[in-house]
């Protein structure tokens, strides 16, 4: 009897350790809402919980670099490159101060973390975002760390930049890039391009956002949708500027133009041009006021204004 009542204490003791493994998850979500440009804070909620049946005991760094990293990937699987400042963490040898935290089953542990710290967002795009937790910190010796759910980032262009052209001059294959060029330069050569129909080239120095935004019922339905929204009423908006029936003023294609007179401050430039469109029987002239606002060393055109001066 005495023999059973061991073996029978031996196997609860085993069946009871099978079960007081503690369970750790690591999950990530954005913090709020807001809508997130290229070199801007991106908050991050980071959870880590314990659905296992005993406590988990972990370190969390005084500065989370030395606990946590992040891997955010391109649609083509191309990562990101780490910020400076991770980058500078990694390679130092530094004493790194760290407190113990236990979580009891059930519970969970959060706190937030600016993902601009680990990981160098410096372009608008639509990215996949992972990250990882080290229990015992990062270094040569860290035990296999925690790994998170994905989310879906989504970067739009800064507000006072137009996203960055990928279109490729037909003639030469050569990427095109805004250049740095004065107003009415910018002016001339989008109205030149759009009399020759070459589209990439138009669209080159033009603002869509600012320019879609021009229409109170297209600015407020921009303004209320979604970032996914807001890429595809962008989208709509480039191919509206191209089509052969567009209602969109700047796009109207004239056969003369002449500019008659150019006024900037160091952001902010007026070109004013008179131009002639065929419309039937008709030769309309009109006055265009083009309006630019200046990013780094390039203008770009964000508005305009139209005076119908007769026909000839």
């Amino acid at each position: 009897m005495k023999d059973r009542s061991i073996l029978a204490a031996a196997a609860a003791l085993i069946l009871a350790a099978s079960g007081v493994a503690a369970e750790p998850n690591l999950s990530i979500r954005f913090f709020d809402k807001r809508i997130v440009f290229p070199g801007g804070e991106i908050p991050i909620m980071v959870t880590i919980s314990n659905s296992g049946n005993s406590t988990y005991r972990f370190k969390l760094a005084d500065d989370r670099l030395y606990s946590l990293s992040f891997d955010a990937r391109t649609p083509t699987n191309r990562a990101l490159d780490m910020s400076d400042a991770y980058k500078s963490a990694m390679g130092e040898s530094k004493p790194v101060f760290y407190r113990e935290i236990a979580i009891k089953p059930g519970e969970e542990y959060s706190f937030k973390e600016g993902l601009e710290r680990f990981i160098r967002v410096d372009g608008p795009g639509s990215y996949t975002l992972t990250a990882s937790f080290y229990p015992e910190l990062v270094g040569p010796s860290s035990s296999a760390p925690l790994t998170s759910n994905a989310l879906t980032l989504s970067v739009r262009p800064s507000p006072d930049l137009p996203p960055a052209s990928d279109a490729v001059r037909a003639q030469t294959a050569e990427l095109l890039k805004p250049q740095a060029i004065s107003p009415d330069e910018v002016v001339r050569r989008t109205i030149v391009a759009l009399q020759k129909g070459l589209w990439s080239e138009f669209l080159l120095y033009l603002d869509l956002e600012s320019l879609l935004s021009m229409d109170a019922d297209r600015k407020a339905a921009y303004d209320a949708d979604s970032d996914e929204g807001r890429r595809i009423a962008l989208e709509r908006y480039r191919a509206d500027l191209q089509a052969e029936s567009s209602a969109q003023a700047v796009s109207i294609r004239p056969y003369f133009f002449e500019i008659l007179e150019t006024r900037y401050t160091p952001a902010r430039g007026y070109v004013t041009v008179l131009e002639k469109f065929q419309e039937r029987q008709l030769r309309l002239v009109k006055e265009y006021t083009y309006e630019l606002a200046r990013s780094g060393e390039v203008w770009y055109v964000v508005g305009y204004v139209v005076h119908n001066k007769g026909v000839e």
